[in-house]
């Protein structure tokens, strides 16, 4: 095959980021994909019925709406088919089924703050304050947020000089329980606030994540929660199509087998097919840390202690147990109109429910009264669903291993029919008989058989713990994208900033743009 100027193992979104801006500086690209579509974690699928288009992963493009270099080629992927749909005013709603009205975050922070006022003012004005104090910090937040990540005493230093610093740096420090058991003091706002924090798949008590509550809750109100017109894929498609059009390549049911290694350096990949694709400049691997060294480079390459990092990687424990459904009419939700125009809602009870969910997810038990995410993207998109009809997506986090031996292959259309639909059905009862059209699961079972990358069931890219973020993300010393091959990079959500649809395979693109002398980076 022709040669490029270089060639990335894995067609995700994150891959697809790293070749479009790499395009933009007019290198040729291969990108090469192992299954029959490109989008690794962003994929779109009729599974239920005909016409019914239910995003099988990511769906919500919340952070990539902060990445500066993904806004910059934005306008040429429009011309390529992307169009985002951004709600107008009700974001996300949170259902009460136990006396109270429930709580819908709106674009409008002022909505926002009534809706929480209803519970309670002190717990409004704590919601407000810490949403205007990322006024302070966004540029700084942006730029570490798309930028290889900083030595992990920057922020304690920057913080440790004054009383104020020192009570910041406290919080940061605080697990997710702790710092919602500090700052509110309604049960159901906390519980929401919690329900929401954990959303990265971090666990309650984990120590460190009271300074995401900093960038999660400003977040929403300042970039929205915008989707895809079609469905989550189409932003895949359209970064594909414009690699392609700037002389690049994208292949599809292309499984590689091999990185090549000549005289030291990565240059290129050999496919399972014995094709060879060859790299001029550089080969990136979008591909877990254990596919692309382990797999794919060989111990044998490898540093006797780096390859013991690679094989103490931890994907974490926890996996999804998800319903696509095709309906009849849209769900509608407890709490009234205002709740049911909410296009996404977050399910939760209370602290004591949580408390209960994370045990038995820890003792490999199926949580017996779970929380859920939902989301009913027809009511934003309605190309997506025959006209009229709707499709739902809900799930819960679940273990992805079970104590008394079985798979989640035995016994998930049990947990559906007992656990999950009953729980959904307290909050939007009309989802059920004939307005439920088509059913498709999804569980640790189909997730690793869709996608390698996808490891035992785990989709986020890595276990977020502080051993595994920042300058330790994959590996210490490895944080800046490069492998320890020469001309050998890494992308994907195995690296800073980790998983969700962030686009943050620019930031390789930029290290390798610095590297080539092509375009000098402003984070080093």
């Amino acid at each position: 095959m022709s040669d490029f100027d270089v060639v990335i193992a894995g067609g995700g979104v994150n891959a697809l980021a790293c070749a479009a801006t790499l395009a933009r500086w007019n290198l040729s690209v291969c990108v090469v994909e192992r299954n029959a579509n490109v989008g690794g974690g962003a994929i779109t699928e009729e599974v239920t019925l005909p016409g019914f288009k239910h995003d099988l992963y990511g769906s919500s493009h919340v952070w990539i709406q902060c990445n500066e270099d993904f806004k910059a080629i934005q306008p040429d992927l429009e011309r390529y088919g992307l169009k985002y749909i951004e709600p107008k005013d009700h974001i996300t709603g949170h259902p009460d089924r136990n006396g109270g009205p429930g709580i819908v975050i709106h674009k409008d922070i002022d909505r926002t703050c009534d809706s929480i006022a209803a519970y309670s003012r002190a717990d409004a004005a704590r919601y407000r304050r810490v949403y205007e104090d990322f006024e302070q910090v966004r540029e700084g937040f942006v730029k570490a947020f798309f930028s290889p990540p900083a030595p992990p005493s920057a922020l304690p230093r920057a913080l440790e000089t004054n009383e104020p610093g020192l009570r910041r740096l406290r919080e940061f420090s605080m697990s997710a329980r702790a710092w919602v058991e500090t700052n509110f003091e309604n049960d159901f706002i906390k519980a929401v606030m919690l329900n929401w924090a954990l959303a990265p798949q971090i666990l309650p008590d984990q120590e460190g994540a009271g300074q995401s509550f900093y960038i999660m809750i400003p977040a929403i109100h300042y970039y929205g929660q915008a989707i895809p017109e079609g469905g989550s894929m189409e932003l895949p498609k359209a970064m594909a199509r414009y690699v392609e059009a700037h002389g690049g390549k994208v292949l599809t049911n292309a499984s590689v087998s091999e990185i090549i290694v000549e005289n030291g350096r990565a240059a290129g990949l050999r496919l399972e097919d014995g094709r060879t694709v060859r790299g001029r400049r550089a080969t990136v691997s979008a591909l877990d840390p254990k596919q692309t060294f382990l797999r794919l480079l060989g111990e044998d390459r490898l540093n006797p202690d780096f390859a013991a990092m690679v094989k103490g990687y931890s994907f974490g424990k926890i996996s999804i147990c998800r319903a696509q459904l095709a309906l009849a009419e849209e769900p509608r939700f407890l709490n009234g109109e205002a709740m049911s125009a909410a296009p996404f809602h977050r399910i939760v009870d209370s602290m004591e429910q949580m408390t209960r969910f994370y045990a038995e997810i820890a003792m490999g038990i199926p949580p017996s009264d779970p929380f859920l995410w939902s989301a009913c993207w027809t009511k934003l998109d309605p190309s997506r669903a025959p006209e009229g009809k709707h499709t739902l997506i809900f799930d819960t986090y679940v273990s992805n291993w079970l104590a008394d031996g079985r798979t989640w292959n035995d016994i998930a259309e049990d947990y559906y029919a007992k656990t999950l639909l009953p729980k959904l059905q307290q909050y939007a009862p009309n989802i059920a008989g004939d307005v439920i059209l088509g059913k498709y699961l999804q569980h640790r079972g189909t997730l690793e058989t869709a996608n390698l990358s996808f490891v035992e069931g785990t989709t986020n890219g890595g276990e977020r713990i502080a051993a595994q973020l920042g300058s330790f993300r994959p590996f210490p010393g490895y944080a800046h994208y490069r492998a320890p091959v020469r001309d050998l990079y890494m992308t994907g959500p195995h690296c800073h900033p980790g998983g969700a649809i962030s686009a943050m395979g620019t930031i390789t693109a930029r290290v390798m743009l610095d590297d080539m002398g092509i375009a000098p980076a402003d984070f080093w």
